[in-house]
């Protein structure tokens, strides 16, 4: 049985601030940065899958990756911007559920207009939300570690400015290179490549820590689903 001042806590214009805050505020916060994350996720998967959807979306965002960057660097920037917006989105989703209530579809942040999020067309737009803003990310992150390690390729330089092809994939970039030392692993020693084959694999790289940037990596990624996992849990059992 709701309680009215339960009732009009989902209200955001009664809410009262809560660290300088309200609800509606925590909403407008959260949807700018799901739209966010959907945009990038969108540009950097339309990137990889040689899709003209990427400067064409890019003139509407205003953000866009170099033309004919590899897909393997575009994804490794992809997975380490995507898991920070995915880690800020899911604590403004957090603190947005923990403050209203009482069901999953008024705990969760999106709002269309002034349309009630439990009833009719609201109730909807609630679901396609979840579904688009909450969900498709964390395809797209797994999308991208997907390309990462299957196209990446890891460059060693063997002498000034001649750099050769030295692993690939998972295993390798989980390791220390055989020729590895401390200056050589935190200066521009190695390089990721992308998906060429022959003796030219090495020209279009940029810098790359083997082991240690991987690793950082993957925490990232990992937390980032963590805190979406859990925020969603609070988003569908309340407090």
């Amino acid at each position: 049985m709701n309680s009215k001042p339960d009732a009009a806590k989902t209200h955001p214009s009664d809410d009262p601030a809560i660290n300088g805050i309200t609800l509606a505020t925590t909403q407008k916060l959260w949807l700018s940065l799901a739209l966010a994350t959907n945009l990038f996720a969108i540009v950097a998967h339309g990137q990889t899958q040689g899709s003209d959807i990427d400067p064409k979306l890019g003139v509407v965002v205003g953000f866009s990756f170099v033309p004919g960057l590899l897909d393997s660097i575009v994804a490794m920037w992809a997975i380490l911007i995507l898991s920070i917006l995915l880690i800020l989105n899911a604590a403004v989703m957090r603190e947005h559920a923990h403050r209203s209530g009482p069901t999953w579809y008024e705990r969760y942040p999106f709002r269309i207009w002034d349309a009630s999020p439990s009833i009719g067309l609201g109730r909807k737009g609630q679901v396609m939300a979840y579904v688009f803003f909450s969900i498709l990310p964390l395809f797209a992150l797994g999308h991208f570690w997907h390309v990462f390690l299957g196209e990446g390729k890891l460059c060693s330089e063997i002498t000034n400015d001649n750099w050769s092809p030295l692993a690939v994939g998972a295993h390798d970039f989980f390791r220390f290179p055989a020729d590895a030392t401390f200056g050589r692993i935190f200066g521009d020693y190695y390089r990721l490549a992308g998906e060429v084959v022959d003796k030219d694999a090495c020209n279009d790289a940029t810098t790359f820590f083997p082991f240690v940037q991987p690793v950082v990596m993957l925490l990232l990624s990992v937390f980032a689903v963590f805190v979406t996992f859990r925020a969603l849990h609070v988003v569908w059992r309340g407090k």
